[in-house]
Formats: C-alpha cells, sequence, structure tokens
C-alpha cells in the first residue's frame, strides 16, 4: 500500500512538474507573426558620379553580352559612354566629344559600339527643366510613403527588357531597378504542378 502512494504522489509530482514546465515554455515562446506578402520594388541598383555638365538624354543598346548607356551631355558636345552589364558596378568606357571643331551634335541611333551622330544646324531647342522624381510606396494604400527622391534629374530612360531604369541629376548617374512580387497563389500552382502532373 505504502509503495502505492508513493508512486502515486512520484506520478502525481511528475505530471505537475510537466504541466509546469510546458506553460512555462509556451509563455517563453515568441509569438510568430505571419510572414508579410511579397512585394513589388524600385530600388537603387548602382550609382556612378558624374559632375561634367548636366547629362539630357540616354540612350541604351547591346553588343554581344555587353550592355550600354551612352549618356549625351549638355548642349550636345560630347557623350559619356558606360557599360552596364552589371548594373550595380557601372563603367565608363569613353567621354568624347562629338565633333573635332566643338561644334554642337547630337545621337542620331547607336547600335552596339556604333553610334549615329548629327551635326546641329541653327540653335537648339533650350532644355527641358529639371524635374523631381521620388519612388512611392504603395504597399499600404491608406499610407503612401516617399521610399526615395531624386532631386534635379536633367534625363530618364528605360532599359524594359533588363526591368532597368537609368535617371542622371546632379549626383551622377542613377540606376535602378523594378521587380514585380512573385505571386504566392501562382507558385503554389507551379509547384503542385511540379510535383503532381509529371
Amino acid at each position: 500500500m505504502k509503495s502505492s502512494r508513493a508512486g502515486l504522489r512520484f506520478l502525481t509530482v511528475t505530471l505537475g512538474l510537466l504541466a509546469l514546465s510546458s506553460a512555462l515554455a509556451a509563455k517563453n515562446k515568441k509569438v510568430r507573426a505571419p510572414p508579410s506578402p511579397p512585394q513589388d520594388r524600385i530600388e537603387v541598383l548602382g550609382h556612378l558620379a558624374l559632375t561634367d555638365s548636366p547629362i539630357r538624354r540616354f540612350l541604351t543598346t547591346q553588343h554581344y553580352s555587353s550592355f550600354y548607356l551612352y549618356a549625351e551631355h549638355d548642349a550636345g558636345k560630347s557623350v559619356t559612354l558606360i557599360d552596364v552589364t552589371r548594373a550595380t558596378r557601372p563603367a565608363i568606357l569613353a567621354d568624347v566629344a562629338f565633333s573635332p571643331d566643338g561644334g554642337a551634335a547630337s545621337l542620331s541611333a547607336v547600335a552596339g559600339t556604333a553610334a549615329l551622330v548629327t551635326d546641329q544646324q541653327g540653335p537648339s531647342a533650350p532644355p527641358a527643366p529639371p524635374q523631381t522624381i521620388r519612388i512611392m510606396d504603395f504597399s499600404d494604400p491608406q499610407h503612401p510613403k516617399v521610399a526615395r527622391e531624386f532631386a534635379g534629374v536633367t534625363a530618364m530612360s528605360r532599359d524594359e527588357r533588363r526591368g532597368l531604369i537609368f535617371l542622371a541629376n546632379p549626383e551622377g548617374i542613377w540606376i535602378l531597378h523594378q521587380s514585380l512580387a512573385e505571386d504566392p497563389e501562382v507558385e503554389a500552382e507551379y509547384a503542385r504542378h511540379i510535383l503532381y502532373d509529371h
């Protein structure tokens, strides 16, 4: 009889300790918030400081597996050729005057490492005034916010194929990347298709 009471006490104490340790463990566990849904983004990938004269126009092109950005400067006097193959690390390849006599000219077309340059006859049109461009975050439509602002932008261009946006302001050339969030429903359907339909 004594041994059954001792066993019952032992069992009661053990169960009590297990219940207490489970309660303490549950109390110490942090409640994890559900993961936030993926967001669409426009973010800065690269920057190249150019402070010579304002850039008025960009032209993009490709030569084999390399991507180039032609940056035409103010008054049509020069162009800077930039390798943007690795958009996070753009590199200046050349900074060239258009014509040897110092006359004004402009790029008509570019194809890889070749450019068609046209001399300007007569006075050129005045450049457009600088703009302020903002990256806006509308992930919470009730409370949109400015994620980044670029003041004094004198030129803007896009490379749709690579999802790149080029901006020029007094701080230089900015390379932005736009990316759309993956749709979780599409990803789940694709995973199901790969797992079960093959």
